[in-house]
C-alpha cells in the first residue's frame, strides 16, 4: 500500500463551469469573458460584483489549461507546413486562449492553498523560478532578461504565510517511490508531453483559427477597465464612512478591481495590429501605471506586464510587430 499522498489529493482538480472544459472543447469562448460575465456587464450592481469576486474560481483547472493549450501551440507548430496560414492562425488561436488563462491565474488572488498552488506551479513552468546556476559558470543577465523575470516573479506572487510547509520525503517505510511528487502540485500531470505530434488541434484547426479572428473590440476592454477602476475607488472611499454594508462593500470593490484588470490584460493580449489597437494597447499600459502610483496590488500590475511580453509572440501578429509592441512601464514593477 502506497504512502504518497503527498499533495492531499489536489492533483486533477476538475474544471470550473466558467472556464473551457479542457483539451480539444470545441465550444471555444474567451476564459476572460466568460468569467467577467457574473459580474453585470459595464454598470454592475454591488450584488453583482460581490457575486463576482466570490465565485469559486478552479484556478488549478486554468492553469492546467493553459499549460496544454501551450503544449499543443508547440506540437502543431511544428507540425504544420511552411506558409500553412490556416495552421498558423490555429496556432494564434491556441496562443490566445493560453494566454487568457494565464491572465486570469495571475490576476485572481490566492484564497486559498489550491489557488496558491496553481500559481506557484504555473510560475515554475513560465520560467519565473530561476535555479540555481552551476557554479562552474559566471552569472550574466542583462536588464531585459531582469525586468522579464522580475515580471513574471512579481505576477505570480502568493502570500507566504498561506502556505504550509513543504511537503515530507518518503521515509523508511514509504512506497510509490518511481512517481513520489517533487513540488507541492504537479501542473503538468496527466499531460502530453510538450513534443511530438499534436495532440487534438489539428482536427480543429478552422475552430482554433475562427477563435483567433474573434477579437473583442479593444477600445470597450479600454473603457470597461476604465470604469471598473472607478468604481473600485468609489467603493473603497464609501466604505471607509463605516456604513452598515461597510465590508460587503469592500469586497465588492475588489471584484471591480479584478474585473478591471482582467479587460486590461484581454485588451493587451489580443493581436489586434493597427494605428487604432496600437494606441490603445498605449492607453492601457498609462492606466496600469497609474494604478501602480494608487498602490494596486503588486500582483495585478505584474500580471499585466507578462503577459503583455508575451503576447508580442502571437504567431498572427506581422513579423515587425513586435519592435512596436515595446512600451513605457513604470518602474514600481
Amino acid at each position: 500500500m502506497t504512502k504518497n499522498k503527498q499533495d492531499g489529493g489536489r492533483s486533477l482538480a476538475p474544471p470550473s463551469g466558467q472556464l473551457p472544459n479542457g483539451p480539444g472543447d470545441t465550444a471555444l469562448g474567451d476564459p476572460i469573458t466568460l468569467v467577467t460575465a457574473i459580474a453585470g456587464g459595464d454598470d454592475p450592481s454591488v450584488e453583482e460584483l460581490v457575486a463576482f469576486r466570490r465565485q469559486p474560481i478552479d484556478l488549478k483547472a486554468a492553469a492546467r489549461h493553459a499549460k496544454s493549450l501551450s503544449n499543443e501551440e508547440f506540437r502543431l507548430s511544428l507540425a504544420r507546413e511552411l506558409g500553412d496560414d490556416k495552421g498558423e492562425l490555429a496556432c494564434a488561436g491556441l496562443q490566445i486562449m493560453s494566454l487568457s488563462l494565464v491572465a486570469l491565474v495571475a490576476t485572481w488572488p490566492a484564497d486559498d492553498l489550491d489557488q496558491a498552488e496553481a500559481k506557484l506551479a504555473l510560475a515554475e513552468q513560465t520560467g519565473a523560478l530561476h535555479h540555481p546556476h552551476d557554479k562552474s559558470y559566471a552569472l550574466m543577465m542583462d536588464a531585459t532578461h531582469a525586468r522579464r523575470i522580475r515580471w513574471k516573479r512579481a505576477a505570480f506572487t502568493v502570500p507566504e504565510l498561506m502556505l504550509p510547509p513543504a511537503s515530507q520525503g518518503p521515509q523508511g517505510d514509504s512506497r510509490g517511490l518511481s512517481t513520489w511528487p517533487l513540488a507541492r502540485w504537479d501542473l503538468t500531470a496527466g499531460l502530453p508531453l510538450r513534443g511530438g505530434a499534436p495532440a487534438f488541434a489539428h482536427n480543429q484547426v478552422a475552430d482554433w483559427g475562427g477563435f483567433a479572428r474573434a477579437a473583442p473590440d479593444l477600445d470597450h476592454s479600454l473603457a470597461r477597465a476604465r470604469k471598473m477602476f472607478e468604481t473600485c475607488d468609489r467603493l473603497i472611499a464609501l466604505a471607509q464612512r463605516s456604513p452598515e454594508n461597510g465590508r460587503e462593500l469592500v469586497v465588492a470593490a475588489e471584484g471591480a478591481r479584478i474585473a478591471g484588470y482582467l479587460a486590461a490584460a484581454q485588451a493587451m493580449i489580443w493581436p489586434v495590429h493597427n494605428r487604432t489597437a496600437l494606441a490603445i494597447k498605449k492607453e492601457v499600459v498609462a492606466l496600469i501605471n497609474l494604478r501602480g502610483e494608487i498602490g494596486d496590488p503588486v500582483h495585478m500590475l505584474a500580471a499585466i506586464r507578462h503577459i503583455t511580453a508575451d503576447a508580442a509572440w502571437i504567431k498572427s501578429l506581422p513579423v515587425d510587430a513586435r519592435d512596436r509592441l515595446v512600451f513605457d512601464w513604470s518602474e514600481l514593477v
